[in-house]
């Protein structure tokens, strides 16, 4: 019995016609990825003009807009991350989930939650924690849901015997984590150090942590499944990407801890782990570019391995290189909070989630699709797009934020003048998050119509369903 609960017999691995039913449950998850990203690239934008002309007339004011934003910017990485868990999960396993229901109906439930927490936010019904902003029964909701998804992994991997096939270890080692990290943002506490302290487990450890650990699991699984890296190498890479992970993402939360009222001893934990955190970033950069080297001459690359590129690109540049330098205790006294902190979580959510998310959902949505050459040339345009916008938006919060700790915490000048002084980079900043924008709204649009594309055939004349 325990030789066949911990060690069964693998299935001959084959390449079926079309996606089982379970895959078909992650169809939802990741449209509803795309949708929200271009929901959030208008919405991002509109703040930042308002934060220029805070005159304009306006349907939100710009601190209910924020909220909206920070939440939406968690909310489709996760919905796009819980369905490419999903698809691969069945993949990898050659295994049906424990409750195909419960992954739809999953779905629409967190849809709900996360569509209501919007609504309470945008009248500023808010818990006042910044990226924790959601109503005290919403978080217990959205937390119910964590559970519910957990639970349909965890029996899925006992039903078919699983529990120590690596991919399924990674999965459940962050599906197990989900809830548990999310639990702090349900307490609420009085003193301002404790409370930070739990604020930041969620921010850091929810998002970095668990979340990672499932993000870092598709991007595996993805490369395999675009056959340019083998299984083994990719399974090699992947207990090596999660270990690092989480020993040098749980410690490295001390670079939050500098300036909040805890020991000093953090200045020199926080930075250390926080460099050790570039280690998992240059492994995926390496392997990232020898599946570029290797490749076959004749090899037609899937669009989901350019969101992939993407994806390493942005984590190297915002959360290796510019995450290190503002966790260096000396810089982070002057540079945390500023402008340049922001350009730090753009990048970095778009390294370490945003484009890998894509670059999984738009493989789930295409995988069993002809594609037409037009919808190749869009999609290659949303990329370009949303890569040159989002390069703009962060070049100019970088200088910025230069600017920003120079003339404020260096020259010690009046915050306002000094926000008036940086009126031109936020303007052009303005410019990136519209180009940004419309990259992520034609992302949204072209796959809305794809997969509407099969029911609008049905409606021409001549076409009998």
């Amino acid at each position: 019995m325990i030789k066949k609960l911990f060690f069964p017999r693998r299935r001959q691995e084959k390449t079926p016609v079309q996606d089982s039913p379970s895959q078909k449950a992650a169809y939802t998850y990741a449209l509803a990825t795309f949708l929200f990203l271009g929901l959030q690239g208008i919405l991002a934008t509109a703040g930042s003009l308002h934060l220029i002309f805070p005159d304009l007339p306006a349907p939100l004011n710009f601190a209910s807009g924020r909220a909206m934003h920070l939440n939406l910017s968690i909310f489709w990485p996760l919905l796009g991350t819980m369905g490419g868990v999903y698809y691969f999960l069945v993949e990898a396993t050659d295994r049906e989930l424990f409750s195909i229901r419960l992954a739809r109906w999953g779905f629409w439930y967190l849809l709900g939650t996360g569509m209501a927490t919007l609504g309470f936010l945008a009248f500023g019904k808010t818990d006042g924690r910044e990226y924790l902003e959601a109503p005290y029964f919403l978080k217990i909701a959205l937390l119910t849901g964590l559970l519910a998804f957990t639970f349909n992994l965890l029996a899925t991997a006992i039903k078919n015997r699983l529990l120590v096939q690596p991919e399924v270890v990674v999965i459940l080692s962050g599906a197990l984590l989900a809830p548990l990290l999310y639990l702090p943002t349900i307490f609420f506490v009085t003193h301002p150090t404790v409370d930070d302290v739990l604020r930041f487990l969620v921010i850091h450890l929810w998002e970095e942590g668990s979340l990672e650990l499932l993000a870092t699991t598709i991007g595996a699984a993805l490369l395999a499944s675009l056959k340019v890296a083998g299984r083994q190498k990719v399974k090699r890479l992947l207990l090596w990407e999660a270990g690092l992970v989480l020993t040098s993402g749980f410690i490295a939360t001390g670079h939050h801890y500098y300036w909040i009222g805890t020991p000093d001893f953090w200045k020199v934990i926080g930075s250390v782990a926080s460099g050790l955190q570039v280690v998992p970033v240059v492994l995926l950069a390496l392997t990232a570019w020898q599946t570029t080297a290797n490749r076959p001459r004749n090899f037609t690359p899937n669009l989901a391995l350019y969101f992939f590129y993407a994806s390493v690109f942005w984590n190297v540049v915002g959360a290796g290189l510019l995450g290190f330098l503002l966790a260096i205790p000396p810089l982070n006294r002057y540079a945390h909070g500023t402008y340049f902190t922001s350009a730090h979580a753009h990048m970095a959510l778009f390294g370490f989630f945003g484009f890998l998310v894509l670059a999984s959902s738009y493989y789930i949505l295409t995988r069993r699709r002809r594609l037409s050459p037009t919808h190749v040339k869009r999609i290659k345009l949303s990329l370009v797009l949303l890569n040159s916008g989002l390069a703009l938006m962060a070049a100019c919060l970088v200088i910025a934020g230069f600017l920003q700790t120079y003339l404020w915490r260096g020259l010690g000048m009046d915050f306002t003048q000094v926000h008036l002084l940086l009126l031109p980079y936020l303007l052009l900043r303005t410019g990136g998050g519209a180009i940004f924008a419309a990259g992520g709204f034609l992302l949204a649009w072209e796959m809305v119509s794809l997969m509407l594309k099969p029911w609008m055939a049905l409606l021409k004349p001549g076409k009998e369903p």
